[in-house]
């Protein structure tokens, strides 16, 4: 187990014991590139990158049991708030177009979900989802939030990862998903455009992760990569090819869900320690958490993400290491 995965264990274990009381191919990583160029610390100035439309920034800090909202102009970046009522060890997040906001709330074993819009960023959630019983860390959602995908990290008693599917927008879980016997980590969560459910995990008993895919968000589950050093975040972009991050290495991009290479060397770029990670809309940039202390908005026009900084943007957290991030339209 490396050594992050034991660092954010031993943080849940407090919230796991406050609760306790009331699941095909393979893609072994290959070694990063050589470094390149050095990023600044600060975004570049957004006058020359092209601009997102989205309003706002949101990243979860897990040691912090914080989300902090950024306003968003271009790629420049302005703090603007921290929520923290009712938050307990968030780690993933995710919106939807018409925005949404859900961030998992592992130590509350639900997931809070927000309304946002441009003139008002609510203090309080307006919804919850249940999650009884797990440590829910990572979220994903479809468009119509008919579908809501969850990933728990494990149970509160300490057993098996798992993801919770949630249908119609009710609160409960329809069915919870497993894959296996092992006791495994769950990790990040994806809904692809066909409505599978695809799911990211680290496995103490081999040491190594995996991406599996759940048919219709159902079944046992299908490998579709294997051989991770520790899985982490994953996400589908509009045409439909898997990003996914093995943390030792790096982002990498599939073609659909094969043929994965690595995209995004952490040698090359500068990452630290990258989490989770979400598309801003329109897909003008790849936004990535960074548990080392930063935020980045990779673009994705061209090759450039392993050339050339002027296509990375580098922040530095204002409220700690981020797990999770999510870019908001606030429509």
């Amino acid at each position: 187990m490396s050594v992050t995965r034991i660092v954010r264990l031993s943080y849940l274990l407090p919230a796991l014991a406050l609760l306790s009381g009331c699941g095909g191919g393979s893609s072994v990583p290959p070694q990063a590139a050589a470094a390149g160029p050095g990023i600044s610390d600060a975004p570049v100035l957004p006058q020359a990158n092209h601009y997102g439309n989205d309003a706002y920034i949101v990243t979860a800090q897990l040691y912090g049991n914080d989300a902090t909202v950024y306003t968003r102009s271009g790629y420049t970046l302005t703090y603007k708030e921290t929520l923290s009522q009712g938050i307990l060890a968030p780690q993933g997040a995710v919106t939807t177009p018409n925005d949404y906001l859900y961030v998992a709330n592992g130590g509350r074993s639900n997931v809070l979900v927000y309304k946002v819009s441009k003139k008002n960023f609510p203090t309080y959630p307006t919804d919850t989802l249940d999650d009884y019983g797990q440590i829910p860390d990572d979220v994903s959602a479809t468009a119509n939030r008919n579908l809501v995908a969850v990933s728990n990290f494990s149970t509160t008693s300490g057993g098996a990862g798992s993801v919770s599917v949630y249908v119609g927008r009710e609160s409960e879980p329809s069915q919870v998903l497993t894959y296996g016997t092992d006791t495994l980590q769950g990790e990040g969560v994806a809904i692809d455009h066909q409505g599978n459910c695809f799911w990211s995990f680290n496995d103490p008993n081999t040491n190594s992760g995996s991406v599996v895919e759940f048919a219709g968000c159902s079944g046992n589950g299908t490998a579709i990569v294997s051989g991770l050093s520790n899985a982490q975040g994953i996400v589908f972009d509009q045409s439909g090819d898997l990003y996914y991050v093995d943390q030792a290495y790096g982002i990498y991009k599939c073609v659909k869900t094969s043929k994965c290479a690595l995209w995004a060397a952490n040698q090359t770029n500068g990452f630290g320690l990258p989490t989770t990670l979400n598309f801003d809309y329109k897909e003008k940039s790849l936004w990535l958490a960074d548990a080392s202390g930063y935020m980045w908005a990779i673009s994705i026009k061209g090759n450039c993400h392993d050339k050339t900084s002027t296509c990375l943007h580098k922040y530095t957290s204002q409220d700690g290491d981020p797990f999770g991030i999510a870019p908001i339209r606030g429509d």
